[in-house]
């Protein structure tokens, strides 16, 4: 496989761009992360957590995912006018959520929960400006903009959390630098905006988007509800954790959770990027794509191997040594997820193949299926047979890795039968 593999190829020339990006932007978080453990708790790094998957859960709906339609959109202009129509509902989302928000703040009582709400709209409202962003950059093959974009947000973020972590902020301080980075990060994509804004010149207002807004209904129709499901099932298992274990328990797997996720983050969602607008390419000219697909699932296999493995047999002192004793815990917890975690690492960049064949529907169906086995995992043995998070941790691995190794082949089906059609 490796010999057939063109060093020179643009599709490897795209793929180096983002990974350099990513690379860099996460080795900035590896270097801040030993000092921002020992600088907040696992209590309040759960907070974060459950701030993060509120505001991605917001922030998708916000978009109406007419940002994944920018990459396949017939052409430029088309494209331009779905970024207008994702941004501006985003705008109008946030600024709802700014208002409906202000009801708690006026009656809490403690200074941190009116922050904690307030910096909810400002999260929604620039992490959708990242993911349109994103995608435009993507049909436009910007991908320096991507890798600048990532490395700015890591940057941002961790320097914020660092400086008010020694200001004792608490979980404060993780969210604001959480919300910095964001913002940070899209001032290489609200470049990349005005530079389309001036050369397209469509107004948000123009009718002939919302012509092209039904045209793409499947976007709000079938991906928004696929992808609340997927972010609504993360934010169901952060309240379960909580409420069936605690709020450290939930802070030490939120730990874990990132880290398995760093292979995803370091190549994966690279991959994946190039790979999207790659497919996509193909499938407008009635290419067959299986043995992209192909490709793609062997290279992120033999890439997984190595960094999963060395979690499995090591994690609970690779966590104690370099998060500091306090997370060891996290490390076991990491221990017992990997097959799980290494799974959704070989399925990243496919993910996207029902957007592009325009299976969201069947996809969604699958997701439903994955949802509730998910679900299942954690409330059957913890609520009914009183298992220890230990014990329902390895239930809800087994069962997750069973799971995407279905989706995999459901996937290949899905392509096999679209050549087949053709």
């Amino acid at each position: 496989m490796f010999k057939k593999l063109n060093l020179n190829s643009e599709f490897i020339k795209h793929i180096a761009v983002l990974m350099s990006g990513t690379v860099m932007a996460q080795m900035l978080g590896y270097f801040f992360s030993p000092i921002v453990t020992r600088l907040y708790t696992p209590e309040e790094a759960g907070e974060l957590g459950l701030f993060i998957r509120i505001v991605a859960i917001i922030g998708a709906f916000a978009t109406l995912r007419y940002e994944l339609a920018l990459p396949i959109a017939k052409n430029d202009s088309h494209s331009f006018r779905l970024y207008r129509i994702a941004l501006k509902s985003a705008i109008i989302v946030s600024l709802i959520s700014l208002v409906i928000l202000f009801i708690p703040i006026g009656f809490s009582l403690e200074i941190d929960n009116s922050i904690f709400y307030l910096l909810m709209p400002i999260a929604i409202l620039f992490v959708a400006i990242n993911n349109i962003g994103t995608n435009w950059a993507i049909r436009h093959k910007f991908f320096k903009s991507i890798s600048y974009a990532r490395i700015s947000n890591s940057l941002g973020s961790n320097i914020t959390k660092v400086g008010l972590g020694w200001l004792n902020f608490g979980s404060i301080g993780l969210i604001i630098g959480m919300v910095v980075g964001a913002v940070i990060a899209t001032f290489w994509f609200l470049y990349d905006f005005f530079t389309a804004k001036k050369k397209y010149q469509i107004s948000s207002n123009s009718p002939r988007n919302y012509l092209l807004a039904k045209e793409y209904k499947e976007f709000p129709k079938i991906s928004l509800p696929h992808v609340l499901m997927d972010l609504g099932r993360d934010l169901l298992i952060a309240v379960l954790l909580l409420k069936l274990f605690s709020k450290e328990d939930f802070g030490l797997y939120d730990l874990s959770f990132r880290m398995l996720r760093m292979p995803l983050i370091f190549i994966g969602v690279a991959l994946g990027q190039v790979f999207f607008q790659r497919c996509a390419e193909k499938v407008n000219s009635d290419e067959d794509i299986v043995p992209l697909i192909t490709k793609a699932i062997k290279t992120l296999a033999l890439l997984s191997i190595v960094p999963f493995s060395i979690i499995f047999f090591f994690g609970e002192e690779i966590f104690a040594f370099v998060f500091g004793e306090e997370w060891r815990e996290s490390g076991r917890f990491s221990e017992i997820l990997v097959p799980w975690f290494m799974m959704n690492f070989i399925a990243s960049p496919i993910s996207a193949i029902p957007v592009i064949l325009r299976k969201q529907r069947e996809f969604f169906r699958l997701a439903i299926l994955g949802t509730t086995i998910m679900i299942s995992a954690i409330v059957i043995p913890a609520f009914l047979f009183n298992f220890d998070i230990i014990s329902t941790f390895y239930v809800l691995s087994i069962a997750q890795t069973f799971y995407l190794i279905f989706v995999i082949f459901r996937i290949f089906q899905y392509a096999k039968k679209v050549n087949y059609d053709r």
